[in-house]
């Protein structure tokens, strides 16, 4: 394990990493420290300097990514959304997805399978078409061992073979529901490396 220093909020940490890749690192550190799920931190040795972000926080290490990662793009969408029809022209990394879960509307819930999750929000796939666009649904996604519970407005619809995919817009998501969502994905994406 090589020495780390980890600056935040003014003090300085020391930590020894004990993996390090290009989308995560891990640290650990014997000292308590103060640090927060999403907060900035500089990691720096001999050899670099890097801004990142913590992922997640643990008594004794600490799990790190990128500060301009993907992940930490995902979020709520504000009043003002991406409209995905007149903004073709921009594109933005996805991460592919196998997890299943439900979509609420009062009494009805429908069983559905989430297949990607971007900033601009979810792709779900499920064999109704009484799925309402432009209306907010209540959902429960199933990430591993945790349930995560946004609120999701369906924007667009598209007719497969097999299936009907949606996408719909994060419109409301607790932040211990988003940080669980951030971490499953980093480490999805680390497993499959």
């Amino acid at each position: 394990m090589k020495d780390m220093q980890l600056l935040h909020k003014g003090k300085v940490y020391r930590g020894q990493v004990s993996y390090e890749g290009s989308d995560l690192m891990e640290v650990s550190f014997n000292e308590s420290s103060d640090f927060e799920n999403g907060e900035s931190v500089i990691c720096f040795n001999y050899q670099k300097r890097v801004q990142m972000r913590v992922l997640r926080v643990s008594k004794t290490k600490l799990i790190l990514v990128p500060a301009d990662s993907e992940v930490f793009k995902i979020e709520a969408q504000s009043e003002q959304h991406y409209d995905m029809y007149r903004d073709e022209d921009k594109t933005f990394e996805s991460y592919k997805i196998n997890m299943f879960g439900t979509i609420n509307d009062d009494f009805k819930i429908l069983p559905v399978r989430y297949s990607s999750v971007s900033r601009l929000g979810f792709g779900f796939e499920v064999n109704d078409f009484t799925v309402k666009m432009n209306h907010v649904y209540d959902t429960m996604i199933i990430c591993d061992d945790e349930t995560i519970h946004p609120k999701l407005i369906v924007r667009y619809a598209h007719i497969q073979e097999s299936t009907i995919r949606y996408g719909a817009e994060i419109h409301a998501i607790s932040p211990s529901d988003l940080n669980k969502l951030r971490y499953f994905l980093v480490t999805q994406q680390f497993l499959k490396n």
